[in-house]
């Protein structure tokens, strides 16, 4: 499915194109488990894993209203895969070493317009944490570390960032890039994103973890 029609609520279900009109004017938005979410929130979610083929529900209330409700996210509630990578300041993360922080990651490479188009809002994203030793921000690449050193001088990025990390990331099993994803202080996956619109819930969703 392209990124166009998972942005639009009349292509719901794979190879479908219907044109859903609520008689109330009413949209509504549910998670997998029925919960309320934003407009925002649902193209982030549908958009999760672009590549699979879209099982959104929807279905007409008695009041007139529209209702999708989306599949779950599978990789939520998974185990995190373990990972190793070395950064461009010459350290070496082990995800063993981190057991007990809560885990941002980004999932990027230099040529990935998505991956820049969205690089301010995780600077902004990542400030707001500034100073808390208890959430790690790291960045993956499989880029060569000295490409990597010479775009961040242009394009900075407040993540810590790992290049040549080609086998850290094949470990997540996973197509196209950006990948923003959490992972808890006991390392399962606790929010699993491409695109975000939903930056209030991305917010969130650290600040939950690192409170547990």
């Amino acid at each position: 499915m392209s990124i166009a029609a998972a942005l639009s609520p009349g292509a719901v279900a794979h190879g479908q194109t219907n044109d859903f009109r609520s008689a109330t004017g009413k949209t509504i938005y549910r998670n997998s488990d029925g919960d309320l979410i934003s407009n925002n929130e649902f193209v982030d979610i549908r958009m999760a894993n672009f590549t699979y083929p879209d099982a959104t529900l929807v279905k007409t209330l008695a009041d007139g209203t529209i209702e999708f409700r989306l599949q779950k996210v599978p990789q939520e509630g998974m185990r995190a895969a373990d990972f190793a990578v070395k950064t461009l300041d010459g350290r070496t993360i082990r995800s063993a070493d981190l057991k007990g922080k809560v885990i941002v990651l980004n999932f990027w490479f230099i040529g990935c317009p998505v991956c820049r188009a969205i690089k301010p809002k995780l600077n902004e994203l990542q400030s707001k944490f500034a100073g808390n030793e208890n959430v790690v921000f790291l960045a993956m690449t499989a880029d060569p570390a000295g490409a990597v050193r010479k775009y961040l001088e242009k394009e900075p990025f407040g993540y810590i960032q790992a290049a040549d990390a080609k086998a850290s990331l094949d470990g997540f099993v996973f197509s196209g890039f950006p990948k923003n994803i959490v992972i808890s202080k006991t390392g399962e996956i606790v929010y699993w994103r491409s695109t975000v619109h939903a930056w209030d819930k991305f917010e969130s969703v650290i600040s939950i973890e690192l409170s547990k």
